[in-house]
């Protein structure tokens, strides 16, 4: 399933019966990983729920992150508690500083489409498999070991359209991040206990290639609550 850019899914359900994940856990490996602050004031929308990412400039672009942001072109309207926040670099790695709602509609300011997205569409999407960015320095893939088995489900969001079949998965699933000129590497893992339903991260993780930065931005959650990182990628 994939969502029009910048809505992000933490779970991935094929059916209304498909039984809970519980999310990646933290990650870790041989990247750094720093906790992305994050402040959102009462009634806003987080960007850890849904957020599209937007672009301004060419050779020192300038990142942001819209929630509930609407399409005026399109007729949408902003959502009740949207919100605009700009990816600010910092010694650390980054963090989110909100600005006006109004600053995503500069004329310099654009939304990132699938077709300008440093991550191909389907990047983290599938329950396996891998990808690669597309100037060729991160490598993103997700693998399984463990079991499934196959059975009929009710079919449909409500469950009450037909029965369709169904894989239910029990085991270990690992979201690993890549930086290849290095080598160096993040993991983060999933546990299942036969469910068909598992996190599908793409639009959780953003990668930033001018700022040399990485953001999964509840990709990974603790207790049941997203959690945001950034990744400073290394010198090649």
């Amino acid at each position: 399933m994939r969502a029009a850019p910048g809505v992000l899914l933490l779970a991935l359900a094929f059916t209304a019966g498909a039984a809970r994940c519980a999310g990646f856990g933290p990650p870790a490996g041989t990247l750094t990983v720093h906790p992305l602050p994050l402040a959102v004031p009462p009634g806003a929308l987080s960007p850890l729920l849904s957020s599209t990412l937007y672009r301004s400039g060419d050779a020192a672009p300038a990142y942001y992150l819209g929630a509930g942001v609407g399409i005026p072109r399109l007729q949408i309207a902003d959502s009740p508690g949207a919100t605009a926040w700009k990816v600010v670099p910092d010694t650390d790695c980054a963090h989110l500083e909100p600005v006006p709602v109004a600053a995503l509609r500069a004329p310099a300011v654009q939304p990132v489409m699938v077709r300008q997205n440093p991550l191909p569409m389907d990047c983290a999407a599938a329950f396996e498999g891998s990808c690669t960015s597309r100037d060729g320095q991160l490598r993103i893939a997700t693998t399984f070991q463990g079991t499934h088995r196959k059975a009929r489900v009710g079919g449909g969001f409500f469950g009450t359209e037909g029965r369709i079949d169904s894989t239910f998965y029990t085991g270990v699933r690992t979201l690993a991040i890549e930086h290849r000129p290095t080598g160096r590497m993040l993991r983060m893992q999933e546990s299942l206990s036969d469910t068909n339903g598992y996190s599908a991260p793409q639009t959780a993780v953003r990668y930033l290639p001018e700022l040399r930065r990485v953001l999964l931005l509840g990709a990974a959650q603790e207790r049941g609550v997203p959690l945001a990182h950034c990744i400073a990628l290394p010198a090649d």
